[in-house]
């Protein structure tokens, strides 16, 4: 029975999670707090931020709540855009070691540019609010393997269903050059690039020549059609190309390739990124990196560093910081906090998570608070990067969403049982 009813209050969570984002409510006023704004501006100290329509609405020091608007007292608080996870499999995993319950392991040849993993996301996963109650607000759904991996999608973490939250469906195409895949593919870095080089140049043939294509009429290429076409953004820079490099001589390659085919390049994992800081400042190519991974745990990142965030951010480097993972996503706020620790300045920390995933990926009004901005935000009790603040409040789309998650409803769950003679409950 209790279970049942357990089971029913989990269901609660997805429901009100649901209607909050499809309701149209009233302004919400958030008061007297600490907000963090675009750029390299400070905090606007004691002010007034308005979401209305799903959207920021106003944002100052004396701006008026507006009439009719619902009013959330945050004096001696901090509001911050709502975060941004660069690179997880939130919804697309719940048990990382049970095949069944992880659809990233994707099997097929070494490229499968046409895979979307917004195909594979469930927005019901009980580690949507998890990650939501940890000040997350928007993810960016990742391929994890495979040479080619297919694309990603940005999804918002609320409603309850994949119309609801999808932001983005295809919102970049992913390569990984890293150690793994080299053994796992080519078996020599110069096989592995000779093979990426090959897929678009073969996708840049299909697009001059579809009609001797569709005829049975053209040369042998390496893709079939899906393939070929799911890299047509990318050949036209309308879809960045999100490559997994760690050696300095690997990035150093993607250069190349992204100059070679115009390219809107992003790297990710990076851990020998700061050996080429100055060269990735001047083309300005965000790099998307874990600052707890700092070890040499392979032999293409010996030279790993646990300041590589502070050292490229301090070049001028756009930084995003990512947890690469789906369980982790809720402790954003910790990696942000770590890099801090290890050099990076604390508001350049904050828009590693926030502004600059969104300006690395082309998502106009995410990751800031300004008017017309998306209506995502969190409340936070104190410094968010610090371990003793909690949130307080989260808004997605303008509308609040319940904090609640599997592990809290256990804990009030267990928590109100009596206990038995022996002590048990």
């Amino acid at each position: 029975m209790r279970s049942r009813v357990l089971a029913v209050a989990i269901a609660s969570v997805f429901a009100r999670t649901a209607s909050a984002s499809a309701e149209e409510g009233p302004p919400v006023a958030i008061l007297h707090a600490r907000v963090y704004v675009p750029g390299d501006h400070p905090p606007l100290e004691n002010a007034t931020v308005v979401l209305a329509s799903g959207k920021v609405q106003a944002v100052g020091i004396n701006v008026p709540a507006p009439p009719g608007a619902l009013t959330l007292d945050a004096h001696g608080k901090v509001l911050t855009p709502g975060f941004i996870d660069a690179d997880t499999d939130v919804g697309v995993v719940d048990i990382q070691m049970e095949a069944a319950a992880n659809d990233t392991d994707v099997r097929g040849g070494p490229m499968i540019p046409a895979l979307r993993m917004i195909d594979g996301y469930n927005p019901r996963s009980a580690l949507i609010p998890i990650a939501r109650s940890g000040g997350v607000t928007s993810v960016v759904l990742a391929p994890r393997t495979h040479l080619l991996g297919g694309q990603s999608a940005l999804v918002d973490l609320a409603g309850d269903s994949v119309a609801e939250c999808v932001v983005r469906p295809a919102l970049a195409q992913y390569a990984h050059v890293d150690e793994e895949t080299v053994q796992e593919t080519a078996g020599t870095r110069s096989g592995l690039w000779l093979m990426l080089r090959e897929a678009l140049e073969d996708a840049r043939f299909y697009s001059t020549h579809k009609a001797q294509y569709d005829a049975n009429a053209a040369r042998w290429l390496r893709l079939n059609r899906q393939g070929l076409e799911a890299l047509q953004p990318v050949l036209r820079g309308e879809q960045p190309l999100v490559v997994t490099a760690h050696r300095a001589s690997d990035i150093e390659v993607a250069l190349r390739l992204a100059d070679d085919f115009k390219l809107k390049l992003v790297l990710e994992g990076a851990s020998e990124a700061w050996m080429v800081a100055d060269e990735l400042a001047r083309r300005k190519v965000p790099v998307v990196i874990d600052p707890l991974q700092d070890l040499p745990q392979r032999f293409d990142r010996l030279h790993a560093r646990s300041d590589n965030a502070a050292i490229l951010s301090g070049a001028g480097v756009p930084v995003v910081l990512s947890t690469f993972s789906a369980h982790q996503a809720r402790l954003l706020w910790q990696r942000a906090g770590n890099a801090v620790r290890l050099g990076m300045e604390h508001d350049a920390a904050i828009r590693a998570i926030t502004e600059a995933p969104a300006d690395a990926f082309g998502l106009k009004g995410y990751g800031r608070i300004e008017p017309g901005a998306v209506g995502n935000v969190v409340l936070w009790s104190g410094d968010p990067l610090q371990t003793t603040t909690r949130v307080e409040h989260v808004f997605v789309r303008g509308r609040e969403q319940p904090l609640e998650t599997r592990q809290t409803l256990l804990l009030d769950r267990y928590r109100t049982l009596p206990l038995a003679r022996d002590g048990s409950r």
